[in-house]
């Protein structure tokens, strides 16, 4: 597999190599590719270039490769270097779905002009996929699919298929519908041909048909063809009527786009950030959650300046603050990106999500006893102060504050995406920064509150008795 994808590299790193020293054979050159490759070498070409391959390449491969450029480079901006009926050739080659997703990329102006070519009925089509939200069934949904009559023989409907068939570059399941075109079950290749002649189609039909609607979001459809492992997926209208069909293909972009979604937010970086685009997109894709960060942290700078007494006579806890915040920041993160994933995957209804907390709960807490003993015993082991009791105490204090920020970590790490999941706000957008907030605010609360509550008193006791203590840094 990686031999392959440094050969697929390669052949095109070296028609790009041609390309820039203007080599004029690019017809001969650029129908040697995959469409896959075809579509990195026009992504990364000028316009002009872009231009002269799409004039002089096959019209059915560059259409190919359009439909198979990354969204990032603005395939729709290609249309626009051509002339209308040229563009609308172009699009005609591919299928339905692919045409509507590049044309809704197409300035309006310009759409029309490109869908004056089509065909009446075509264009129809094309405008009636365009009214669905692009992040839906219906903007993911291929119209054309073979289907068959309930009432229809197996002669007939063997000669139905064969016909639509025809028009189809291919397809993976029969579907079967009333005479209202309502979906009423789906007929396999191995049921059609093991049927008798005369048989009716509503007798050897499979009746347990999984469907969609036009409206369900296309995470929920990715979701669901993972689940019952299907090739394509029929959906439908409200009344449940068969409007076209959704396949694996389509669902892999889908599960690219919701994990690169997921990973951006997850880092606090928007989704509209183009990860093509320059410095200012990033720029502005970024700052809103920078500047919320800032405050989150402005925060956890006022809880520190609140015990300015205690720092000044326990410096060795300034030492701590990263060691106490970072372990249960670190913590936190690994609950939240576990229950997101949970979350994304299998969805978290209100019992379960009880028992993922719970068990969230109980990680946090056997972490917190385990990692506060070793820093308690580290602080105990290198405190250099003469006095046992303080020793202790302060091993005491340390243990409590990483114990409790760390059980904090596990309870917010699951209780908070839970929590705005349920809210119907994405988990991986406000999740981290809130849960960073958290433990930065409360590790910073519980050492320095339990050390103004338990060292300051035993230490004005020691001082009061005459006792020097020392409290350099760790």
């Amino acid at each position: 597999m990686a031999g392959e994808s440094h050969r697929t590299q390669s052949r095109v790193e070296r028609v790009k190599r041609l390309l820039k020293a203007s080599n004029p054979h690019i017809r001969a050159l650029i129908t040697l590719l995959h469409p896959t490759e075809v579509a990195q070498v026009l992504e990364d070409s000028s316009p002009e270039m872009r231009t002269r391959i799409i004039q002089e390449v096959p019209a059915e491969l560059v259409s190919e490769a359009i439909s198979e450029m990354d969204e990032d480079s603005r395939p729709g901006e290609l249309l626009t270097l051509l002339h209308p009926e040229v563009a609308s050739a172009l699009i005609m080659e591919m299928a339905p779905d692919d045409a509507a997703d590049l044309l809704a990329m197409v300035p309006i102006e310009y759409k029309d002009k490109i869908l004056a070519y089509f065909p009446k009925d075509e264009e129809i089509v094309i405008n009636q996929l365009l009214t669905y939200e692009e992040d839906t069934a219906g903007g993911l949904m291929n119209p054309d699919v073979v289907k068959v009559s309930q009432k229809m023989t197996k002669l007939e409907a063997l000669r139905e298929v064969v016909a639509q068939s025809e028009e189809m570059d291919d397809f993976y399941t029969i579907y079967v519908v009333d005479e209202y075109q309502h979906l009423k079950g789906f007929l396999s290749f191995r049921a059609l041909f093991l049927a008798r002649n005369n048989d009716i189609i509503e007798h050897v039909m499979d009746d347990e048909v999984v469907s969609v609607q036009v409206n369900m979001d296309q995470e929920e459809v990715a979701k669901l063809m993972s689940q019952y492992n299907l090739p394509t997926l029929p959906v439908v209208d409200t009344e449940g009527v068969l409007m076209g069909r959704i396949t694996f293909d389509d669902v892999m972009d889908v599960l690219e786009e919701e994990t690169t979604e997921d990973i951006l937010n997850f880092a606090g970086v928007s989704e509209d950030e183009n990860l093509r685009g320059g410095w200012a997109n990033a720029v502005k894709s970024r700052i809103p959650w920078l500047m919320i960060n800032l405050v989150t942290a402005s925060v956890a700078a006022w809880v520190i300046s609140q015990f300015g007494g205690t720092i000044e006579k326990l410096v060795l806890l300034t030492s701590l603050m990263p060691i106490i915040a970072g372990v249960a920041g670190n913590g936190a993160t690994q609950t939240l990106a576990v229950t997101i994933r949970r979350i994304s995957t299998d969805g978290l209804p209100p019992r379960r999500a009880l028992r993922v907390i719970v068990k969230e709960l109980s990680v946090g807490m056997v972490n917190g006893l385990m990692i506060g003993a070793v820093v308690s015993m580290v602080v105990t082991f290198l405190n250099p102060n003469p006095d046992p009791q303080f020793v202790a105490m302060m091993g005491l204090v340390v243990f409590m504050a990483m114990f409790g920020n760390l059980l904090l970590a596990g309870l917010m790490g699951s209780f908070i995406p839970i929590m705005l999941e349920r809210m119907n706000i994405d988990p991986a957008v406000a999740s981290s920064i809130l849960i960073t907030a958290f433990t930065d605010i409360i590790g910073y609360l519980l050492l320095f509150g339990l050390a103004t509550k338990i060292l300051l008193p035993l230490l004005n006791h020691l001082d009061a008795a005459g006792m020097q203590l020392v409290t350099p840094l760790l």
